[in-house]
């Protein structure tokens, strides 16, 4: 699910993240409230450390190991 309006806005989705987390009564909000909190502060992180998903591709893979055993 990617979210557009967060890229026209990232600083004031951040801002609206900053206060769902420092509200007191969070813990009443509906499940779908919190899932799309979680949503917004996923893309918001991905658009304030812009890098991060190429350096995680660029890491070492685990090598592909072959079946050894004897037919």
């Amino acid at each position: 699910m990617e979210l557009d309006y967060v890229r026209l806005a990232p600083g004031f989705a951040r801002e609206v993240l900053e206060i769902y987390e420092n509200w007191e009564g969070k813990d009443s909000v509906p499940m779908k409230v919190k899932e799309l909190m979680m949503v917004i502060e996923i893309e918001v992180n991905k658009l304030y450390d812009p890098g991060g998903w190429a350096r995680i591709a660029a890491m070492p893979k685990p090598p592909i190991l072959k079946d050894t055993k004897l037919s």
